[in-house]
């Protein structure tokens, strides 16, 4: 075994030399890390009047990304110098703000802390400055760490020039985390006592750190692939299942199917329903319904199956025919996608009313119609919320929970508003299956001039396999310190909350990944795609057991 263990990740093939560059190549890393404090001590001079937020850095962290991404891909068409150090500029500046932004939220974080602490008359010289506000407190400040992590992670790997390709995917995938972290909101809530320990910046920002290496090991097994030979139509049937999924689940499944069973929306297929708020931000279990958002979801999932029809044909039939028509279709699924989004995040911005329609009759206009049929489900909201115990709420007339629900929902609809923080989730999900989509159709524009522009698989492989023993290292880590918190907080080190559970799972995936590689010589093909399945893992891990899963993780 032990002779295993020293032979290089591929036999007979290059290595990816970090250590063998100059360090003036590690300068924009150095900048960004060194720009990024100069911020943060500009921000606590000049105090949050006279100096932008962290929510403002962010907006520009994810501009300076989606340039540098733009630049990086051109320069793999239409190899240039210029366009090359632009990339290189915008994703240091990009890394700058985001870490920027995160550093600045801490102070922000103390400010609001301390100020609750003076209100309490305790002096301000006791606060804990160190641990005590540190932002890991919520998902969108793992979030801000999460594409922190994979954009630094991009700047160490991308200071080799045959490795500049790796932001042109990377960097897409970093700003897509933090179009998720502006849906979930920047709002600073107060840390929960029992969550209060020096473990807690330890284990969060390992998991930060992680799971940004993850990201842009995916990065590289996704590059692997394409350089190694998969049709782009392949990855097409791949990309369109995701998007069909993510249509078919959100606002619980009313789009495709069932839309009057969950949510008693207008009909059974292409109806589309935002959740629901009272002020300040207090969500309820209603859906108030938009119109032709539904239907535009609808057509892009019908375009979609076309799309996997079509290319399945090409790639087992070799239907030439069905390969133009799946370009063709899979390009109309890009454009409605895109005004789904659009007009789903237009509408929820402008509509200025939520109120009772009744069955049957027109929806008034700039208003998102409630259906009568969810008055039930607001009956037993109101009913939990009165501490009844489920077997309690099982016994009540349903007559009754519904004229409950009614009451409060008549009396109170001059109150409801919609927000886009609503499910942030579902949001980011419909987007990225945009983005999807759209990687796919950039992959198949002039295929082969971008895999010659793309290094040797050998050193593609080299860098998937230590960026996938990087990830493995700094999962397990993760765990040991999670159990060390979760013993001083709960009083065990291991309870197979679903978060834990998740973690666990991902590491035991990298950890599988890196067995089959030594052992049994698994390179190229498969151990790329054992890296997108073991990111897809850590993804669920991060964000499908926050919002879909009860446990003690919730609050992240």
């Amino acid at each position: 075994m032990s002779e295993v263990l020293k032979q290089p990740a591929v036999l007979g093939a290059p290595e990816v030399n970090l250590k063998g560059s100059r360090l003036s190549s590690y300068l924009p890393a150095a900048v960004a890390l060194l720009g990024a404090g100069a911020l943060t001590l500009l921000r606590f001079k000049a105090g949050p009047e006279h100096f932008s937020s962290d929510g403002a850095l962010m907006m520009m962290a994810l501009a300076a990304y989606l340039i540098a991404a733009v630049f990086y891909l051109t320069n793999l068409y239409a190899p240039s110098s210029l366009f090359e150090k632009i990339g290189l500029g915008s994703a240091t500046l990009g890394v700058m703000l985001n870490f920027g932004s995160w550093l600045v939220r801490w102070i922000a974080y103390r400010e609001h802390d301390v100020a609750i602490w003076l209100q309490q008359g305790k002096p301000e010289a006791e606060w804990p400055w160190l641990f005590r506000n540190i932002p890991f407190a919520n998902l969108y400040d793992l979030s801000l760490a999460f594409a922190f992590g994979a954009g630094i992670t991009t700047l160490l790997i991308a200071h080799r020039k045959n490795f500049r390709f790796l932001g042109a995917v990377s960097l897409p995938l970093a700003s897509l985390i933090l179009i998720l972290a502006r849906f979930i909101g920047d709002d600073i809530i107060s840390l929960q006592p029992v969550l209060d320990s020096y473990w807690r910046p330890i284990h969060v920002g390992i998991a930060a750190l992680s799971y940004g290496i993850a990201l842009v090991c995916f990065a590289t097994a996704v590059v692997y692939l394409l350089k190694d030979g998969v049709k782009p139509e392949s990855m097409a049937i791949w990309s369109s299942a995701f998007g069909l999924a993510v249509i078919a689940t959100v606002s619980k499944g009313s789009v495709l199917a069932v839309g009057s069973v969950f949510w008693g929306l207008s009909g059974t297929f292409a109806s589309y329903g935002s959740a629901v708020f009272l002020p300040p931000r207090f969500p309820l279990p209603l859906r108030a319904e938009l119109p032709l958002v539904g239907w535009l979801l609808a057509a892009s999932a019908l375009l979609l199956v076309l799309v996997v029809v079509l290319f399945c044909r090409y790639v087992f039939a070799n239907s030439e025919s069905s390969r133009r028509l799946g370009h063709h279709a899979l390009k109309a699924a890009l454009v409605t996608q895109a005004l789904a989004v659009g007009v789903l995040v237009y509408q929820v911005k402008t509509i200025q009313s939520v109120a009772v329609c009744e069955e049957g009759s027109a929806r008034p206009a700039g208003t998102a119609c409630i259906k009568p049929s969810q008055f039930q489900r607001a009956g037993q909201f109101l009913a939990e919320n009165e501490g009844l115990r489920p077997e309690q709420i099982a016994a009540l007339p349903a007559g009754r929970l519904a004229q409950a629900g009614e009451q409060f929902v008549r009396g109170r609809q001059e109150e409801f508003f919609l927000s886009l923080n609503a499910n942030p989730v579902e949001l980011a999900a419909l987007i990225t299956a945009f983005a999807g989509t759209l990687f796919v159709i950039l992959f198949s524009f002039r295929t082969e001039k971008l895999r010659e522009a793309l290094p040797d698989r050998e050193k593609i492989d080299s860098l998937m396999y230590k960026t996938g023993g990087v990830t493995f290292a700094g999962l397990a880590l993760l765990l040991m310190t999670g159990a060390v918190w979760a013993n001083e907080s709960w009083g065990r080190y291991w309870g197979w909350d679903s978060k834990e559970t998740g973690a666990f799972v991902a590491w035991l995936t990298y950890g599988g990944f890196l067995h089959v590689r030594i052992s049994r010589g698994w390179t190229g093909r498969a151990a790329a795609y054992f890296a997108v399945v073991a990111f897809l893992l850590i993804v669920f891990t991060y964000l499908g057991v926050s919002y879909l899963l009860p446990g003690l993780h919730s609050y992240a």
